[in-house]
Parts: structure tokens; C-alpha cells; sequence
């Protein structure tokens, strides 16, 4: 290879940033027609010139190959990451809609639980009020003194929005209007609270509906 004609060339791809390895080999390929001791200053420069711009091209050329390749990379790197963010998507997606049938069934379980307790609730205050009522009546047949065979009859008579002691006065006063006097009563000692909590139990018994 010819010296001189190697460093034309050098001094012509200078500012292309292209390696030493590179101009050498494309000087050797293409310089062949200039001899290693040749000092034919218009063929040197004639054949620099050519290889400096064949040089030049190629690097044009690789240029855009790696702008293309890198552009390709890129768009492929911007699928993959789309891939991604729709795969993240979709699982919190699922996440969200198994979080929130978790969610639904616990709310529907815990409805049906405030339900359970609400009607036991209701029973248990209906029962109680029952008992209440029950008791209220046979303290007020005690009271007026109602003959105790008298008094599951009078029991069933008087509905849940009368008024007791109004009820079972009324009825006392039939009684004596039908000439049925205080003997008939069954006693007039005072019955004990106890007495009248079994009585209220009896009385209630005997009017529930089976």
C-alpha cells in the first residue's frame, strides 16, 4: 500500500470519524492501481479523492442502517412495553373484579346474618310483649275479682290494641249487671307476683294460636 496515498486518504476522512483499520483496508482494496513507491502526485490525489467519497457513502450508508435498525429496536421496545402496560391492566382488572365479587359475597353473607338476627329480634320482642300483655291481663282480672273460669273466655276476647284495665272493668260490670257477685270470684286474697307470672304463662298458652 502506498504511504502517501493512505495518508491523503486520512487526511480527507478526518473529520468522518471513520477507524485507521477501516480507511487502511479500503485504501488496500481500492489503491491497488497505485504502486507502494509510486510518487504520481495527480494519481495518488485522483484515487484519494475516490476513496475518501466511496468511504464517505459507506458510512452514509451505515448511518442510516443503524438510525433504521435503532428506529426498528425502538418501535419493537414501544410494542413491548404497550404489551406490558395492557398485561398490568388486565391483571388489576381481575384483581379488582375478584376483590370486589369477595366484596359482594361478604356483604350478601353479612346482609343475611343482620336479617337472621333482625327476625330473631322481632320474635324475641313480639314474645316478650305477649308475655307483658298476658301478665297486664291477669293482674287486671285479679283485680276486678273475675271468676277464674271466666277468664280464658275473656282473655281471647280482648284484642291487642284494647285497652286492658278498660276491657276487663266493662266486663266486671257485666258480671254483676248479670247478677254475678264477688263470691264467685274464687277468693279475694291477693295473688303473689309469682301466682301471676304462672297464671300469665297459662293464660298465654292457652290463647296462642298452635
Amino acid at each position: 500500500m502506498n504511504k502517501k496515498l493512505f495518508e491523503k486518504v486520512k487526511g480527507l476522512c478526518k473529520d468522518t470519524g471513520l477507524s485507521e483499520k477501516y480507511l487502511k483496508a479500503i485504501t488496500e482494496k481500492m489503491g491497488g492501481s497505485i504502486e507502494d513507491d509510486s510518487t504520481d502526485d495527480e494519481a495518488i490525489e485522483s484515487t484519494a479523492n475516490l476513496i475518501a467519497e466511496v468511504a464517505k457513502e459507506s458510512q452514509g450508508e451505515a448511518t442510516r442502517w443503524a438510525n433504521k435498525n435503532k428506529e426498528t429496536k425502538t418501535e419493537e421496545e414501544k410494542k413491548a412495553e404497550e404489551e406490558r402496560k395492557k398485561k398490568e391492566e388486565e391483571r388489576k382488572k381481575k384483581e379488582e373484579e375478584e376483590r370486589l365479587k369477595g366484596k359482594v359475597a361478604l356483604d350478601e353473607a353479612t346482609e343475611k346474618r343482620l336479617k337472621e338476627m333482625e327476625e330473631k329480634i322481632a320474635n324475641y320482642e313480639a314474645k316478650e310483649s305477649k308475655e307483658a300483655r298476658a301478665k297486664e291481663v291477669v293482674k287486671a282480672m285479679e283485680k276486678h275479682k273475675i271468676p277464674a273460669y271466666l277468664r280464658d273466655r275473656l282473655a281471647k276476647s280482648i284484642s291487642d290494641d284494647e285497652d286492658i284495665e278498660d276491657a276487663v272493668s266493662a266486663y266486671k260490670q257485666e258480671l254483676i249487671t248479670n247478677g254475678l257477685d264477688d263470691e264467685h270470684s274464687g277468693g279475694s286474697k291477693a295473688a303473689s307476683e309469682k301466682q301471676i307470672d304462672e297464671a300469665a304463662d297459662s293464660l298465654l298458652e292457652s290463647i296462642t294460636v298452635k
